[in-house]
């Protein structure tokens, strides 16, 4: 974004939600913009059904553009990202590639109701459904010390073979989980295997000390330009073209090869 905003001679701010995924914290923060004369907001909605009528009717007084994940509407919003439906079938042939054949997969969901986390789900579910791999979602609390502790005992229990995270922050949670448990794990010979979607620091240092197995991910850098480039385009002339992100798994194994390093290290000229 901050690439586009530079090539296109637009001035941008970044507004981070005090709580995460806050649906009246988002809405606040949307009247408060328009009011302070902003000409276009880009957004990755909270939720994917409550913001429906409040972005639909915001969009009469302002150009807006959906980025990372939708809303439910009939109208025609600019939306740009990838394919998280893709996204989450490619992380399950990864599980799937790295020796689970007859496991258990334990899924780890906040039961945020985001559009691009229910479409990694599905993707997810309907590759897996595939195999002879079960698969078992775990509703988390949203506390995260409770979170942590909810992991902890999953990873305890000795039929626990595969965690899967499509949030960051719960993977990065699982991440410490498992560091923190690593000893033990290797004590009782055992691997428990860990899957999620981000590429945070953390998540890509974790993925590093090979705590973390694989992760799937869209080309972030390509997700912010071309958001921003459907913004201005929205701005300018409401004509937004369709643009496609990739997505691709990285793992221990491969996440140094050039190709992907331009992916977890983009360099901003």
């Amino acid at each position: 974004m901050e690439q586009a905003a530079s090539d296109m001679n637009v001035n941008i701010s970044f507004i981070t939600l005090l709580e995460e995924n806050s649906i009246e914290e988002q809405k606040e923060l949307i009247q408060r913009e328009i009011f302070n004369g902003t000409d276009g907001i880009l957004i990755s909605p909270a939720d994917y059904t409550s913001l429906s009528k409040t972005l639909e009717s915001f969009r009469k007084e302002i150009p807006i553009v959906l980025f990372e994940s939708n809303i439910e509407t009939k109208e025609n919003f600019a939306y740009v990202s990838c394919d998280n439906y893709e996204l989450g079938k490619k992380l399950a042939n990864e599980v799937i590639r790295n020796g689970n054949t007859r496991n258990k997969i334990i899924i780890l969901r906040s039961g945020l109701n985001i559009s691009s986390e229910k479409e990694k789900y599905e993707g997810f579910t309907d590759e897996i459904s595939l195999s002879k791999n079960t698969y078992e979602f775990i509703d988390l609390p949203k506390d995260e010390s409770e979170i942590y502790k909810k992991v902890s005992e999953l990873v305890k229990n000795m039929d626990t073979k595969v965690l899967v995270a499509f949030e960051p922050n719960i993977l990065e949670i699982a991440g410490k989980v498992k560091k923190d448990h690593y000893s033990e794990l290797v004590k009782n010979n055992r691997e428990v295997g860990l899957y999620g979607t981000g590429s945070t620091s953390l998540i890509i240092s974790l993925m590093e000390e090979k705590i973390i197995n694989a992760i799937a991910m869209q080309n972030e850098f390509n997700l912010g330009y071309l958001s921003m480039e459907a913004m201005v385009s929205e701005i300018e002339n409401g004509k937004v073209k369709d643009s496609k992100i990739t997505s691709t798994t990285i793992n221990v194994y491969n996440m140094y090869s050039e190709e992907n390093q331009k992916i977890l290290f983009p360099i901003i000229r």
